[in-house]
């Protein structure tokens, strides 16, 4: 995870540009402590400061903007606030508002990919610690199992992904399922999406040995939510083979019993 720390009044000033690299957060975090809140709230100043970073990713990333303000925009700045928010979608970021104390909620749920992305915090900052729960939950999106792991050659089947935050998006009909398949690309909408649950439909492979990565996007494959997982194809028995090799055992049992005890008749 890498995190970068913007603030902004009348211009935008980033305090920490995107890195994982822990010192550098904690200097950061020092930096944004000494940070008085005031000013104007030109809050897509600090957008559009966070959208040049999107774009400088070298990989397709899952991308969170947490945006926090304590004013109400006027309407103008609000005009060009969802101007750069949609901008920032455009390369794949989710939005986020936190809304402190004095603060127009419905501009927020417009900024933000949805109404449940708005987080409202009436008592001021220093009830920020009591929310940080609540946005972790709702922003967090992982994936944590990819189902079946082994398919069978020339089979169809469908892939069952579990995990966290997959209708976090402004629509469902965002999420896609991708299959990479011998450097080809194949998406698909799944049939059921849940928070916590996706079931897609998945190509037929037929080569045994066959790998096909599985990637989940959440905004019609601008970015990814996760490494990919992998399924493997193999070699599955046929009903019918199972069925008549079963009872040509049985057959050869009956033939082995008979032989045993006919010298006894």
């Amino acid at each position: 995870m890498r995190v970068s720390f913007i603030v902004f009044s009348a211009r935008a000033e980033v305090l920490l540009p995107l890195t994982g690299d822990r010192a550098d957060i904690g200097s950061g975090l020092m930096r944004l402590r000494d940070v008085n809140p005031a000013g104007e709230t030109y809050m897509h100043e600090g957008l559009k400061e966070a959208s040049v970073q999107i774009r400088q990713q070298s990989t397709k990333s899952s991308s969170i903007i947490l945006a926090l303000t304590d004013g109400k925009l006027d309407p103008y700045i609000y005009e060009l606030t969802v101007q750069q928010a949609d901008e920032a979608r455009k390369y794949g970021a989710r939005v986020y508002c936190v809304g402190i104390k004095d603060f127009d909620e419905q501009q927020l749920a417009d900024i933000a990919d949805s109404k449940n992305n708005v987080f409202p915090v009436k008592d001021g900052f220093h009830a920020l610690k009591g929310i940080v729960n609540s946005i972790l939950k709702r922003s967090c999106t992982e994936i944590l199992s990819v189902e079946p792991s082994s398919v069978c050659v020339n089979q169809s089947y469908d892939i069952v992904v579990r995990g966290n935050g997959f209708a976090v998006g402004r629509s469902n009909m965002d999420v896609i399922c991708s299959f990479i398949v011998n450097h080809q690309t194949i998406n698909q909408k799944p049939n059921v999406v849940r928070n916590d649950y996706l079931l897609c439909p998945a190509p037929v492979l037929y080569e045994v040995g066959q790998t096909m990565d599985v990637l989940v996007s959440l905004n019609n494959g601008k970015s990814f939510i996760s490494t990919p997982h992998f399924i493997t194809v193999s070699t599955c028995s046929d009903g019918y083979a199972v069925v008549i090799v079963l009872l040509v055992l049985l057959a050869l049992v009956a033939l082995a019993l008979m032989w045993w005890f006919w010298p006894l008749c």
